[in-house]
């Protein structure tokens, strides 16, 4: 969080930075192989990285995500998740 230099001093100042924006993605055998960035399709180069995110089950709202890093080519590198819960994707930039 980075803080927000317009707002009064206080824990209300905060600002979230990077968070995730919904994605599209089109999915073969279970995997991205292209996603829509800045406008246009994007195949999926390499999927470097693949990892689960399980949390909170024992909340009202649970996190449950599928993460992958994707290699887009021409160095464009990010990072897609898939909510299983809601079944949505979003895309996260760093």
């Amino acid at each position: 969080m980075e803080p927000n230099p317009r707002a009064p001093s206080g824990a209300h100042r905060f600002r979230p930075l990077n968070e995730p924006e919904p994605a599209t993605v089109r999915v073969e055998a279970g995997l991205p192989r292209a996603v829509r960035f800045r406008g246009s399709w994007r195949p999926v180069d390499r999927t470097e990285e693949v990892w689960r995110v399980d949390d909170g089950w024992w909340r009202p709202h649970p996190v449950a995500r599928t993460y992958f890093r994707l290699d887009l080519g021409g160095g464009l590198v990010v990072t897609v998740y898939l909510d299983d819960v809601e079944n949505r994707w979003w895309i996260q930039r760093y």
